[in-house]
């Protein structure tokens, strides 16, 4: 099944508010985010919301232009209760579409500790900055760094460094 343009309803809770991909459909590189906040769920769009607007500022700043590149995220919805019925099949069906997306990339930029984690196995805060590998996902750069919205309670440092880290790497490929 691929994106196209057709209205997608979530198999597992019937939910039809999803939140599609966004960006060129070749594009090199895929941003992958966890989940929707109130403004993407408003919008229908990934990253439009202030951890869109930090993202994009910092990618910027290290050189990288955030419209060149695709981005989706792990959860096409909010993230339902963990103990919700749906939760393990909503989850599934994301990840299964962040697989589709990720197939030709020559970079994937993974977002935030549950990307993190679902995807590699590993803290976010252990490899944020550095490029990781996943049983899922296959790529030249496979690269992974802490959620934006961390800037709001931690300052602007760790994702800066690591954004101008995936940059050098992107630039090198």
């Amino acid at each position: 099944m691929s994106w196209d343009d057709d209205i997608y309803t979530c198999p597992s809770c019937g939910r039809d508010d999803l939140v599609l991909p966004s960006g060129p459909k070749r594009a090199n590189i895929l941003i992958v985010g966890e989940f929707p906040g109130r403004e993407e769920m408003r919008k229908g769009k990934p990253l439009v919301g202030a951890t869109g607007g930090v993202l994009r500022t910092e990618l910027g700043k290290a050189g990288l232009d955030m419209r060149q590149m695709r981005i989706t995220n792990l959860w096409l919805h909010p993230k339902p209760n963990a103990k919700s019925d749906h939760y393990e099949a909503c989850f599934n069906y994301g990840k299964e579409k962040v697989i589709q997306e990720a197939k030709g990339r020559k970079a994937i930029l993974l977002l935030g500790s549950d990307t993190v984690k679902d995807l590699c196995h590993e803290k976010v805060s252990d490899v944020s900055g550095l490029e990781v590998q996943s049983p899922y996902l296959s790529a030249p750069l496979l690269f992974a760094c802490v959620q934006p919205a961390t800037v709001f309670h931690q300052g602007v440092g760790e994702l800066r460094q690591a954004l101008f880290k995936f940059s050098r790497k992107v630039n090198e490929l």
